[in-house]
């Protein structure tokens, strides 16, 4: 008898159940980090592409101010949509469409520039308006809106400028920096204190920041105290 068939057959190694435990768990902690990681850039894409289009939105009212005779402009809704039509003088997508090389006409039509790839992202929303205008300007111990309310217009124009409802000239704004004073910002249910409109976003949209273009036209991450 050849001895070598006396010898045992080995066992294929195989996991034990507290080994196969320890692979799937390791295996959920890596799919954790890499879904965090993956969320925090794409968070901070959204934010950095936000960021591009409010300062192009800057360089055109810039434009806009410019050959205006200094009057920013107006008047306009304290909420604004990334909409624009000749109809509807009164959003400032509308009139800012000739400094971004756009055709007005009737038809209405989106500018992507006014479009926050993370407000986009969190809708669908019943309306389109995403970002708040600064309405409320201290001005020699006066509180003045300074792009004029389109509510108290006649039809979205206003040629008095002393009126309530006319857009105000950008360098007269106030007497601090204009560096120091917000004039757009990313809209939500909680920048809003009363009459919020239905269908806006719930809450700020770039998490514990909002960004803002200012009236020098730079613009910023603004940090909340807000923890979603």
């Amino acid at each position: 008898m050849n001895h070598h068939s006396l010898q045992p057959v080995p066992r294929k190694a195989a996991f034990t159940l507290l080994e196969l435990l320890v692979v799937i768990a390791i295996i959920a902690i890596l799919a954790g980090i890499g879904l965090a990681v993956s969320s925090s850039v794409r968070q901070s894409a959204d934010r950095t592409k936000c960021l591009s289009n409010l300062r192009n939105v800057g360089a055109a009212i810039g434009t806009y101010v410019g050959e205006h005779e200094g009057v920013l402009p107006g008047p306009l809704w304290t909420l604004q949509s990334c909409w624009y039509k000749v109809t509807d003088p009164a959003t400032l997508a509308t009139q800012l469409a000739p400094y971004m090389g756009l055709t007005l006409d009737y038809q209405k039509r989106r500018m992507d520039v006014f479009v926050c790839p993370a407000w986009q992202r969190g809708g669908p929303y019943a309306d389109d308006e995403s970002f708040l205008l600064n309405t409320q300007v201290v001005v020699n111990g006066t509180m003045i809106n300074p792009w004029g309310d389109a509510n108290l217009a006649d039809d979205g124009a206003n040629s008095d400028p002393t009126s309530s409802s006319a857009p105000k000239v950008l360098a007269r704004l106030s007497d601090a920096s204009l560096s120091l004073i917000w004039a757009m910002q990313d809209l939500d249910a909680q920048s809003v204190a009363d009459n919020k409109p239905p269908g806006i976003a719930p809450k700020p949209v770039h998490g514990d920041k909002r960004n803002a273009l200012f009236f020098d036209f730079h613009v910023e991450a603004i940090p909340l105290n807000y923890h979603p």
